[in-house]
């Protein structure tokens, strides 16, 4: 007879293969490790490149980059976020706002 209570123990119990082992995946990432991750991309840009990205149409992810660079140095809180990242002094200097 099945013990209908216990049927998920057992279940997992008799799993000899590991066919119920799931690993867990990553969750979404935050809001601020998307901020960091996005101007990393822009240090990447910098680095090779030598110089920030222009608002230059003509290569529209250069463009995006350039855009991106704008909102975070307009944006005090983020620029604030990413002071320990900003390799290639892309931001305004950090001041108490």
């Amino acid at each position: 007879m099945i013990d209908t209570e216990n049927w998920l123990e057992n279940m997992i119990a008799d799993d000899n293969l590991g066919l119920l082992n799931v690993k867990k995946r990553n969750s979404v990432p935050t809001e601020d490790e998307q901020l960091v991750s996005k101007f990393n991309e822009i240090n990447e840009f910098f680095s090779k490149n030598g110089r920030e990205p222009e608002s230059n149409m003509a290569n529209i992810s250069e463009y995006m980059l350039a855009s991106r660079l704008k909102a975070i140095r307009e944006n005090h809180d983020q620029y604030m976020a990413l002071a320990d990242y900003d390799e290639f002094n892309l931001l305004p200097e950090h001041q108490e706002g």
